[in-house]
């Protein structure tokens, strides 16, 4: 005979919860993995090349902290840009976190929590786009 306040197996959202949980920690660890990588590769690469140079060869110049100047020097290989996009990954990491947090909280029907969420994202995308 079994009790009947007994809990049962969990649910469909408390499963979804777990998964959304474990997503919200992995974030941060795949984001700095990721980060210092690319720093890393970004150092390394320039040991080969020197700061300003290129591993395919590309010509000198560009503004180095222009996002146009960040693409361009990423498609030539440069160990400058390569090293900002580990920054920018750095940067980019906790408020992603912020964001699948935000997801959580709603998939728990966590108002409190979703409305700080929102309110800490709104304020992280404002320090990145508006200040300078």
């Amino acid at each position: 005979m079994t009790d009947p306040r007994a809990p049962g197996p969990p649910g469909r959202a408390a499963t979804e919860a777990a998964d959304l949980r474990l997503l919200v920690a992995r974030i941060l660890l795949v984001g700095v993995l990721l980060s210092a990588g690319l720093i890393l590769a970004g150092f390394l690469t320039s040991l080969v090349v020197g700061w300003d140079g290129s591993l395919v060869g590309a010509p000198r110049g560009g503004d180095p902290t222009a996002i146009g100047a960040l693409v361009t020097g990423l498609r030539d290989l440069r160990p400058q840009a390569i090293a900002q996009l580990g920054l920018l990954t750095l940067i980019l990491t906790p408020m992603s976190r912020v964001a699948a947090s935000l997801v959580l909280f709603a998939v728990e029907h966590d108002r409190t929590y979703v409305v700080i969420s929102a309110i800490v994202l709104i304020i992280l995308l404002a320090g990145l786009l508006i200040i300078r």
